[in-house]
C-alpha cells in the first residue's frame, strides 16, 4: 500500500473557532487535488495548516518530518528591484533543493530542463522584472520544479497566462506527479480545469462549515456545491 505523503485526521483548522467540522483525507503520491471554494471559504487558513505554517486548531496532521514542501502563491515575494535574470529565479529553487545525492552539474542541468519545459529559454537572460505577469507565473514554475518538492501547494498558478502557455505548465506540472511522484494541491476558480484534471476534489463549503472530499464527479454532482456555485454540474464548463 502506498504511504500518503500528508494525512489529516479529525483535522480542524482555524484561529479562534474551528472553522469547518473535523477532516479526514489523505494527499498521495503523484496526485492531483484541486482545492475549491468561494472567495472567503477559508481555502488560506488550510492551506496555511498545510504548509506547516498554522498549527492545526484540533485533530492531527501527519506526515513525514522530512517532507519536501514547494508553495507557489498567487503573487510570490520577490523583490523585483534586485536585477535577477529569469534563470537566476529558477536557479534558486535548485539551490533549494539541493542535497549530496544531487551534484552542481546535475542541478544546472535541471534548470535549462525546466527552461526549457516552460518554454522560457528566449527570456532566461531578461530581468525577471521586466516580464510580463504569465511568464513571471512560468519562471516561478519552473522554480517549484526544480527544487523537487514531494508536496506542492500553488494558488492559481497559470491565472495571467495564455491557453498556450497555461497547457504548457499543466505538462510541466503533470511530469513533476508523473516523474518525481509529487503531490500536488492546485487552489483554483477554474471549475472546468478542476473537473478535467484533477485526481479528487476538497471543496471548502462555508455556509455548512464542512469540507468535501471526493472524485470530481461526486463533488460536482452534490446538493451542496451546486448550491454554493448557483449551477449544475453540466454548467461547470462556463464557470
Amino acid at each position: 500500500m502506498i504511504q500518503a505523503l500528508l494525512t489529516a485526521e479529525a483535522l480542524e483548522v482555524g484561529y479562534a473557532r474551528a472553522l469547518f467540522a473535523p477532516l479526514e483525507f489523505g494527499i498521495q503520491p503523484g496526485e492531483l487535488v484541486c482545492l475549491l471554494g468561494r472567495n472567503g471559504a477559508g481555502k488560506t487558513t488550510l492551506v496555511r495548516t498545510l504548509l506547516g505554517l498554522l498549527p492545526p486548531f484540533g485533530g492531527r496532521l501527519k506526515s513525514k518530518t522530512t517532507l519536501r514542501r514547494a508553495y507557489l502563491a498567487q503573487r510570490a515575494n520577490l523583490d523585483e528591484l534586485y536585477p535577477m535574470s529569469a534563470r537566476d529565479v529558477v536557479r534558486m529553487g535548485a539551490l533549494r533543493g539541493a542535497s549530496f545525492l544531487r551534484s552542481q552539474r546535475s542541478a544546472l542541468g535541471a534548470v535549462e530542463a525546466a527552461l526549457a519545459s516552460f518554454q522560457l529559454e528566449a527570456l532566461a537572460s531578461r530581468r525577471y522584472r521586466d516580464l510580463s505577469e504569465g511568464q513571471k507565473q512560468r519562471v516561478l514554475l519552473a522554480r517549484v520544479i526544480v527544487a523537487e518538492p514531494e508536496f506542492a501547494v500553488l494558488d492559481e498558478p497559470t491565472s495571467a497566462m495564455d491557453r498556450l502557455a497555461e497547457q504548457s505548465a499543466y505538462e510541466g506540472l503533470d511530469a513533476l506527479r508523473s516523474t518525481q511522484g509529487a503531490g500536488v494541491l492546485l487552489v483554483t476558480h477554474d471549475l472546468a480545469l478542476a473537473r478535467a484534471r484533477a485526481d479528487r476534489i476538497l471543496f471548502l463549503d462555508d455556509v455548512e462549515r464542512r469540507v468535501h472530499v471526493g472524485l470530481p464527479g461526486e463533488v460536482f454532482t452534490s446538493r451542496a456545491f451546486q448550491a454554493r456555485y448557483g449551477l449544475s454540474v453540466n454548467g461547470a464548463d462556463d464557470a
